[in-house]
């Protein structure tokens, strides 16, 4: 095989590995990994604190769901870099296969050189065949022929050594890709074993949850209460918010028009053309609702650290699928001892309290209002203007030991899905 044509096939490879990966690098599978490594951590801290209270509970078997869920989503991403290792692993064997083929071609015009040099052994004696020209011209080129021979060896073997020294690094990132590949393929047995364990627990966890119906349906209704409490309330303060902000928006209009009077000899606008829309927004709060609006899928997590625990909508119980659960907004676990914070610049509308969802916070952002729910105790007050990132309060825990804030993004009157909302975490 000629040089081009492996360095062909080695584009041909290159080009296989771009359409079959995508965009995503390695770098980026690692990144991921990584990250995806942190929540595995971060999950099972949650779940010693959720089980040292009770010996099974609930929030325990959210906490082992989302361990593994998160698992194999590690597991998939190592899947990935293992395919992308085994390309690379292709791709440089074709380039050691080149710089192969390169050297041996060098090797041979060496030889060529060599024999060339050979079959004219006066060569040997540089002198003897000097004093032997029969001219001045024959003399120049005699000393021409030698100077050729000399730096044609030379040159052949620079270039040999050239090629030697690049196989040998070729050959030290092929060394190098499959030591990271049997390192990937420990982590990928290693995690599939957690995996296995993991089921084993959520499974010992649901069988222990068994009998339980009754007392479960008793938590459930005490929590439907206490959501319907907390719907019927963030309602009644957002009706509030809306009627005040149109009349803000209503008297600054007012105000505006007023100085904006039109001068005597102007001729005034006919009444067709004239657009009676009613502002419902001042211009200050509308670059706030517009800013808020423009975040979406950026926003960043009510707190720090944590998984979302129960998903925004209808779903079925884990326990009692007969069961269906609203969830107006998503749970999110958390460590013990964690604040919440603001997840964009608005003004606190509310703080209250309700019974099984302890203190809340509903924070304004023009149209858009968030509501931060099951905190011990509040760190701002009515009326504040709040930043982005910026504490509002520490998340209570609640008695199986689980610390979980409860957190919900309205436009005006409608519910949305907070997870379209906030950044991949």
């Amino acid at each position: 095989m000629t040089v081009n044509k492996i360095k062909i096939n080695v584009l041909i490879s290159f080009f296989i590995v771009v359409n079959l990966l995508g965009q995503t690098s390695r770098k980026d599978l690692e990144k991921q990994r990584k990250k995806t490594e942190e929540q595995i951590a971060l999950t099972k801290k949650i779940l010693k604190e959720t089980t040292s209270k009770k010996a099974k509970n609930q929030n325990e078997l959210k906490s082992i769901a989302r361990l593994i869920e998160t698992r194999e989503e590690l597991i998939g991403t190592i899947n990935q870099e293992l395919e992308f290792v085994n390309q690379e692993v292709d791709g440089k064997k074709d380039e050691v296969d080149s710089v192969n083929s390169q050297l041996a071609i060098e090797k041979q015009n060496y030889a060529k050189a060599i024999v060339l040099a050979y079959k004219n052994k006066r060569v040997y004696n540089n002198t003897l065949y000097l004093f032997a020209a029969k001219s001045f011209n024959q003399l120049f080129q005699r000393i021409r022929f030698i100077q050729y021979l000399s730096a044609a060896q030379t040159k052949f073997l620079a270039k040999i050594n050239e090629k030697k020294i690049e196989l040998e690094t070729k050959l030290k990132e092929l060394f190098g890709l499959k030591e990271s590949k049997i390192v990937l393929a420990k982590d990928k047995e290693s995690e599939v074993k957690e995996l296995e364990s993991d089921k084993v627990q959520k499974s010992k966890t649901i069988a222990s949850l068994q009998g339980k119906e009754t007392e479960l349906q008793a938590e459930l209704t005490k929590q439907k209460k206490a959501k319907e409490n907390l719907n019927a309330q963030i309602n009644g303060i957002i009706a509030k918010e809306i009627a005040e902000a149109k009349r803000k928006a209503k008297e600054q209009a007012a105000k505006t028009a007023k100085t904006n009077t039109t001068k005597p000899n102007e001729k005034k606008p006919d009444k067709l053309t004239v657009v009676n829309k009613e502002p419902t927004l001042t211009p200050e709060a509308k670059l706030v609702s517009d800013n808020f609006a423009a975040s979406k899928g950026k926003l960043p997590w009510p707190v720090e650290k944590g998984f979302i625990s129960e998903h925004f909508g209808t779903h079925a119980h884990a326990q009692l699928e007969q069961v269906m659960i609203q969830n107006n907004g998503v749970d999110i676990q958390t460590n013990a001892g964690s604040v919440a914070r603001c997840v964009q610049k608005g003004t606190v509308a509310a703080i209250i309290s309700i019974p099984g969802m302890g203190k809340i916070i509903l924070v304004n952002h023009g149209e858009y209002f968030t509501v931060y729910s099951k905190l011990q105790s509040v760190t701002v007050s009515q009326g504040e203007t709040l930043s982005i990132k910026q504490t509002i309060g520490t998340i209570s825990q609640d008695e199986d030991g689980a610390t979980e804030i409860h957190f919900e993004i309205w436009l005006n009157q409608d519910k949305q899905n907070p997870e379209a909302w906030l950044s991949k975490h």
